[in-house]
């Protein structure tokens, strides 16, 4: 039930989930505060009847307070290749979050589809074995049993089915808490406070522009990092015609607009949002008339059309961890590395 609900919010990111609100946005947060009320009483129900088991081997949780747009994902992919490096068998267990299938079931990139397992995981797919599965024991029992040494829980810090030996926290220091109320009346999952009580260490992308660090003082370890364009030299001076859809589209609009690029127009998509191929070539259409290149990301290219993706020009989003030897001594000290 408590996923049911997060997937009616987690498709629209709307503008009174941020931090300053006008009079009308802050009427919208006082009108849905009980819907809030209900969601947090869902949600202690959820927890108090789940039971948690265990599968032997390390869990590391990856997660996040808000809904989306926290750099997540592209923070598992970085985990992922830091095991890779160390020669540990990571494997990735993820929702499949809008995906048909319920798993548990390996995800195969030649053979499966975002409507299959959802965008994120046939990403995920791509680094290092990867698992959907609706009930995520059930996941890592398969990971376990096809011989990974380190399960990656890919956004289950509020799931309880599965033991976590480590719990991480993902926030982005452009959007950090919003306006810090529950779903719907705002972006969080749960309170701040519950969030950081029981993670072990934040990572925090980017610049720091709600104060996180000085909210939460010593309560938590941080990890600072940086997400930056990889692979942008082609569309230099060049026109570009930029769409995504994402938790947080503005984050990919800003990258672009740092590296000075010559953006025509920007089109802005609800998170994980299934293009169709009217849509698709409504877009190729529309460059095609201005001259100019058709850019997105490499999350939404798992959402189109197979035959388009030519068409497009896919840019990756790479993860700079500032301190990683401090991160390293971290997972070392807790018996991960």
């Amino acid at each position: 039930m408590l996923q049911k609900l997060l997937i009616l919010f987690k498709l629209g990111y709307p503008s009174f989930w941020r931090k300053k609100n006008n009079l009308i946005e802050k009427i919208i947060i006082f009108i849905l505060l009980p819907f809030s009320f209900l969601y947090f009483l869902i949600s202690k129900i959820d927890r108090k009847i789940k039971k948690t088991s265990k599968v032997g081997i390390p869990v590391i949780c990856v997660g996040n307070i808000n809904t989306g747009g926290s750099g997540k994902t592209p923070f598992v992919i970085y985990l992922a290749n830091l095991f890779k490096k160390k020669k540990i068998n990571a494997h990735i267990v993820s929702l499949g979050y809008l995906g048909k299938l319920r798993g548990p079931i390996q995800v195969n990139v030649k053979e499966h589809s975002s409507k299959d397992v959802g965008d994120e995981a046939l990403l995920l797919a791509k680094e290092t074995n990867t698992w959907i599965s609706k009930n995520r024991f059930e996941g890592a029992l398969m990971a376990t049993l096809h011989g990974a040494d380190v399960i990656i829980l890919d956004d289950g810090l509020q799931n309880y089915s599965l033991h976590q030996d480590l719990k991480i926290i993902v926030v982005d220091g452009g959007f950090g808490f919003g306006n810090k109320f529950l779903l719907p009346a705002g972006p969080l999952r749960e309170s701040v406070n519950s969030g950081i009580k029981k993670s072990d260490i934040l990572i925090l992308f980017n610049k720091d522009e709600n104060c996180i660090e000085k909210e939460i003082k010593n309560k938590i370890p941080i990890i600072h990092g940086n997400s930056k364009i990889k692979k942008f030299t082609k569309l230099k001076n060049k026109k570009i015609i930029g769409f995504s859809g994402m938790g947080r589209s503005e984050k990919f609009y800003s990258s672009l607009k740092e590296k000075k690029l010559n953006i025509l127009k920007f089109f802005s998509f609800p998170d994980h949002y299934s293009y169709n191929k009217k849509k698709i070539d409504g877009l190729i259409n529309y460059a095609k008339k201005n001259n100019a290149i058709l850019v997105s990301t490499l999350k939404d290219e798992q959402r189109v059309n197979f035959n388009q993706r030519k068409k497009i020009f896919f840019l990756d989003l790479e993860i700079v961890i500032k301190e990683e030897k401090s991160l390293i001594n971290f997972l070392k000290k807790k018996k991960i590395v």
